[in-house]
């Protein structure tokens, strides 16, 4: 995803672009933006997050409506951009969480107005009206087509090797081909950033990958059980234009390890049901996982690290959807200024290296 954003905003400035992914483009197997459920939950998501990082969602969301449109126009297709707002429900006697700014309280006579096919025993909700989600393939998908138009140069199935570094600045990669020169590299690759920077011997933070396993179910795009995001405080539930629901997801410690845990996806599905029964009367469509990429301190990473000529978009965790907007920008931004937007700069990746030295 910060891949595809990065590239199209600077093809869109007048650089000469080119994206390399070892697998297809948009990457499928592991990756987090397959393996997503596209929430832009700034609210929801963001509660108890430290401040520059609840301000950085904040404006994400915020960019959203704006960003979408423009890649509607510029992918010639929809990324599947839905503003509905999101419901956390709670059941029985269990009550959910304090409402933050932007987030009320509603009773079960409100939630059903909302949500008619919610569970008996759903109680109450918190109700933010201001969230809304995305499909993540039809985004990664829409990004490719954009970047395509805008000229960029799209080389799937090419493995990077490493990256080249001459006299304190990165001047290229190496891939099976030989050395690629380039002006400025931007490192996008998710959860395996870290390990391309190790086998380049160059400094920069650790990135660690953390499973998240999802299933899926097959609706009528006609009678969809549920028209938007709805939480649990054991699963969340996604309904996408297209029929499928989404539910997710896991959190698992596991380095690559991409194999799927039937219990644990089992909870998922039952607990997805729980909330919302007519999901029970629907197929299942589908298993995945995929891998989110994890600082050591839980927040993004942009910027420069180490030598010159070389920016990162990564470490976003559970947010690469969300932060899109702004991920695509702030890189963008250093790329062709050498700095980061006030807004990003919490972010900087060099302060791993800082405090290192």
């Amino acid at each position: 995803m910060a891949g595809l954003g990065v590239a199209w905003r600077l093809a869109q400035a007048g650089c000469a672009v080119t994206l390399f992914d070892v697998a297809t483009i948009p990457a499928q197997s592991g990756a987090a933006t397959w393996a997503s459920g596209g929430m832009l939950c700034a609210r929801l998501e963001m509660t108890g997050a430290p401040a520059p990082l609840a301000a950085f969602a904040l404006g994400a969301r915020a960019a959203w409506p704006a960003f979408a449109a423009e890649l509607d126009r510029g992918a010639a297709m929809a990324c599947g951009f839905v503003e509905r707002g999101a419901l956390h429900v709670s059941f029985g006697r269990e009550r959910t969480g304090a409402p933050g700014p932007g987030v009320e309280r509603i009773d079960r006579a409100a939630a059903l107005r909302l949500e008619p096919g919610l569970a008996d025993d759903v109680s109450e909700a918190l109700w933010a009206p201001g969230e809304a989600h995305v499909d993540p393939r039809w985004l990664a998908l829409a990004l490719l087509h954009a970047c395509r138009m805008a000229g960029v140069a799209a080389e799937p199935e090419t493995r990077v090797n490493r990256l080249v570094e001459q006299n304190g600045r990165v001047t290229g990669v190496l891939t099976a081909s030989g050395v690629r020169a380039f002006d400025h590299v931007v490192l996008a690759a998710g959860a395996w950033s870290a390990g391309l920077l190790r086998v380049s011997n160059l400094p920069g933070p650790g990135v660690r990958p953390v499973k998240g396993e999802m299933v899926s179910f097959a609706a009528d795009p006609r009678a969809m059980p549920a028209a938007r995001l709805i939480w649990t405080d054991a699963c969340y539930i996604i309904p996408h234009a297209d029929g499928r629901v989404l539910v997710g997801a896991t959190q698992v410690e596991s380095g690559f390890d991409a194999s799927l845990d039937r219990d644990r996806v089992d909870a998922l599905r039952d607990a997805a049901i729980r909330a919302l029964p007519a999901l029970g009367g629907l197929a299942e469509l589908e298993r995945f996982a995929g891998f989110r990429p994890a600082s050591d301190d839980g927040l993004p990473l942009l910027g420069g690290v180490g030598p010159e000529g070389l920016t990162l978009a990564g470490g976003q965790f559970r947010n690469g959807i969300l932060f899109a907007p702004l991920v695509a920008d702030a890189a963008a931004q250093h790329v062709l200024q050498g700095r980061l937007p006030e807004i990003a700069r919490p972010f900087a990746a060099g302060r791993f290296t800082e405090i290192a030295a």
